[in-house]
């Protein structure tokens, strides 16, 4: 008799925190969790909690190299600005952070911290500028601490412990895989709410840079919502060694950041 497809595997993982949580394995190699956040509340309320802006990780700061095309006149309007945030969502995010959240995720299932310190060094590799890699390394240290300080998970814990000893950096992408992970998120959701997020803290970046008005930068979040779906999917069904950056012009421009006469973002 022939099985149905897609084929699941149905694992049952304790976790360290003795909450039983079910582990689905689909044939895309995607892994789905489910049930309560490991706090005991709503995974939605958990959810929108670390995708808001006002979560601590500092990234309103970081302009990742848009600030140079604001002051070289490479951005002059709301138009160019879509564009170009279009772009390093597709071209940058996608194909790098994102896929890192997912991997990271399926290896926190897992409890597989040697496959997190390879995804960190991964994620680390492909960020070709100074200023790209500290500040992948700065908000994820941001979140660590806010994770730490905010929810009791031990993913974060260990994660906390493998960048104190230097034996991983602790980039963003792979401390918001884990901690996703230990919020009960499913993987699409942790992927999917990373990439959301993303957009929508660049375009608030760029939006105090441009000017734009709060209507213009909401329009440009809520325009892009399809493109957030496709984007997960590729980072869902990427591999580690396929992890990569093409938005080589973005590289650019953060490398001739630092030497801006004045800057209001760190990168």
């Amino acid at each position: 008799m022939a099985l149905p497809v897609p084929i699941t595997i149905i694992t049952t993982i304790m976790k360290r925190t003795a909450i039983m949580r079910t582990a689905t394995i689909t044939t895309k190699g995607t892994v789905q969790t489910h049930g309560s956040n490991s706090n005991g509340g709503d995974r939605l309320l958990a959810l929108l909690q670390v995708t808001n802006a006002a979560f601590p990780t500092g990234a309103f700061t970081h302009s990742y190299g848009f600030e140079t095309w604001l002051h070289d006149g490479t951005i002059l309007n709301a138009k160019d600005a879509e564009q170009r945030c279009i772009d390093w969502l597709r071209f940058n995010l996608a194909t790098g952070d994102a896929a890192g959240v997912a991997l990271a995720y399926r290896s926190c299932v897992f409890d597989d911290m040697k496959g997190i310190e390879e995804i960190d060094r991964q994620v680390g590799a492909i960020k070709l500028s100074r200023e790209t890699r500290t500040a992948s390394v700065m908000t994820g240290s941001a979140l660590i601490t806010s994770g730490k300080d905010i929810f009791d998970l031990p993913q974060i814990s260990q994660l906390a412990g493998k960048v104190a000893s230097g034996e991983c950096e602790g980039h963003h992408a792979i401390v918001y895989g884990a901690l996703a992970c230990g919020l009960g998120f499913s993987e699409k959701e942790a992927v999917t709410s990373f990439l959301w997020a993303s957009f929508s803290s660049l375009v608030g970046v760029v939006q105090r840079l441009v000017p734009l008005g709060q209507t213009e930068a909401q329009r440009m979040v809520a325009n892009a919502a399809t493109l957030v779906e496709h984007c997960s999917e590729i980072a869902r069904t990427r591999e580690l060694r396929h992890l990569s950056s093409s938005f080589v012009t973005l590289d650019i421009a953060s490398m001739r950041h630092e030497r801006l006469q004045t800057r209001l973002c760190i990168s």
